[in-house]
């Protein structure tokens, strides 16, 4: 009877902690359908349907877990609105929406942890297909942006570089925000995917900030000489073996004095482990992806490569992610 109880408490346990899945998956539904906008004005859960074209039933029961989860309330006439928190962070179309978030989880990282037993039996591992998750990636950088930008400025602000190039730019936030500040600095963007640079450009047309669709690599052989190279959410894209080889191409890349900033969760740091640990998890599913680095580890690369690191400073504490700085002496 004992053991049965126990049982019983243990499994009662388990469907407790699945409550934050719960709806941390609603969430992800109302941002990627603009639920949260439908239902802004208030409305009947059959007109929602109708107008979106909507299974009815499935949008029924995606409207109960919202109010039982909280996301929803349902007004004195039965209609049906979201909370104010949700369509400012979870609406795609709010300036302050981390939705994207919640999408590179749910569609990226939770189905790659779901294949585990699988790829652990078979000793396999999965190709990271990075052209069809591009945009998502990409925009998930821009949300990490606004935690590192103001340390990002600082430090440009010290040591004054009059060429910067972003490596795997992305949207090319950090450059627009450097020629906010600088209108003299010359500014460049490399980024490998067709999709997210064509977006850069513009973004950015109006900017004088030069996009460059290319490998890095292909950039880097060039041998054009700057004064700042930004080296963001990359290092995981690399063997450990070969990270140090790129710390000394990007060194070969700078005047004397010049700086190179580094973006990356760290594992064995003193914040984020939790999440540094499910994402080296998901990094190792794939063949393509490799796992995170630690402080040292880019400190000995740099040290490799005729670089000091100046600064180490943790932007996103709960996610592990940091902000170094490294010189060139």
């Amino acid at each position: 009877m004992m053991k049965d109880i126990q049982k019983f408490w243990q499994a009662r346990n388990w469907m407790k902690s699945n409550e934050s899945f719960l709806t941390t998956w609603h969430a992800h539904v109302g941002y990627k359908l603009d639920l949260f906008d439908s239902f802004a004005e208030g409305e009947k859960v059959e007109e929602v349907a109708a107008r979106e074209e909507l299974n009815g039933q499935l949008l029924l029961r995606w409207v109960e877990v919202g109010l039982e989860v909280g996301h929803l309330k349902k007004t004195i006439t039965g209609k049906i609105k979201p909370k104010k928190k949700m369509l400012k962070y979870v609406s795609a179309k709010s300036k302050d929406s981390v939705g994207i978030l919640l999408r590179e989880m749910m569609e990226l990282h939770i189905p790659t942890l779901m294949q585990y037993p699988d790829l652990m039996q078979n000793n396999e591992q999965i190709s990271y297909l990075e052209d069809k998750f591009a945009n998502v990636v990409a925009e998930t950088s821009a949300l990490l942006e606004k935690a590192s930008v103001p340390p990002m400025m600082k430090w440009v602000g010290k040591y004054k570089p009059g060429h910067i190039v972003d490596l795997g730019c992305g949207y090319g936030g950090y450059l627009k925000k450097i020629r906010e500040t600088d209108e003299k600095v010359s500014l460049t963007g490399v980024e490998i995917s067709s999709e997210v640079a064509e977006e850069a450009e513009g973004n950015l047309r109006n900017d004088n900030i030069t996009i460059l669709n290319e490998d890095l690599e292909d950039y880097i052989n060039k041998g054009e000489k700057v004064d700042m190279v930004m080296i963001h959410n990359l290092l995981y894209y690399y063997e450990p073996k070969e990270r140090e080889e790129l710390f000394k191409k990007v060194s070969s890349l700078l005047n004397k004095g010049g700086t190179v900033t580094v973006i990356s969760p760290l594992t064995d740091a003193k914040h984020g482990q939790t999440f540094a640990a499910a994402f080296n998890t998901f990094m190792s599913a794939h063949e393509n992806l490799f796992p995170l680095p630690t402080e040292k580890e880019i400190e000995s690369h740099g040290k490799a490569a005729g670089l000091k690191v100046k600064m180490s400073k943790p932007i996103i504490k709960e996610g592990g992610w940091y902000l170094l700085g490294l010189q060139k002496k």
